[in-house]
């Protein structure tokens, strides 16, 4: 707190009683408007606190929104990915069954010619 100085001429006119009454009466006015001031200063701080916490609120209900969005979409994409994945495992089974009765076919075929050669 700075240190009050009255001057020699008004202290001169006052008195010291009068000059010492009139600094304490400028250190409590001074004292009471630091008070309002940080009085002030804490109601601001918590208005702003609180718009910025239902900001925060608001968003973290939109990031929450938005990722139970994405969750479905990836669930949509898995679940066509694995009818996708299925039906081509389905088609190269075919395949491969198909290649395999060739190759039997062939076979058998080679077998009885073999058979045939020798009787």
């Amino acid at each position: 707190m700075a240190v009050i100085t009255i001057p020699k001429p008004l202290r001169d006119k006052l008195g010291e009683d009068a000059t010492d009454a009139l600094v304490e009466v400028v250190k409590e006015v001074d004292l009471s408007a630091r008070q309002e001031a940080i009085l002030i200063a804490e109601e601001r701080l918590e208005r702003r606190l609180t718009e910025e916490t239902g900001k925060l609120r608001e968003e973290t209900a939109q990031l929450r929104h938005e990722i139970v969005r994405l969750e479905g979409k990836i669930d949509n994409v898995k679940t066509e990915l694995e009818g996708k994945i299925g039906i081509e495992i389905q088609k190269s089974k075919a395949d491969i069954l198909k290649w395999m009765f060739i190759f039997w076919a062939s076979q058998i075929g080679a077998v009885f010619a073999l058979l045939k050669f020798f009787v």
